[in-house]
């Protein structure tokens, strides 16, 4: 069934809509061949965490205390990492206007 005159305007401003709120998505929608993304901190937290384990692992294995605090900061600083949120520093911008 053919789409009427009405149904391709409104599919027409759908697509200039999307085009100017997100060009990128609409460029990966037209291309029919969509990017992966990976989230900015998937690397170095994971990174950051196999060596706070590692460290943990060790400071158990040598009955070092201050071995295992080590590595429980380094995994929880791993953690804030992986969730793409700064440990320390900035404090939050999220919902403050910018002037």
């Amino acid at each position: 069934m053919p789409m009427s005159e009405e149904e391709r305007r409104l599919l027409k401003e759908l697509e200039l809509g999307l085009i100017a709120d997100d060009p990128h998505l609409a460029m990966e929608l037209l291309s029919g061949y969509p990017s992966r993304r990976l989230p900015p901190g998937l690397l170095p937290g994971s990174l950051v965490s196999l060596l706070a384990f590692a460290i943990i692992a060790a400071g158990i294995g040598g009955r070092e205390l201050a071995a295992v605090v080590v590595g429980l900061l380094l995994l929880i600083l791993g953690g804030c990492l992986l969730l793409n949120r700064p440990a320390m520093g900035r404090g939050h911008q999220r919902g403050k206007a910018t002037s």
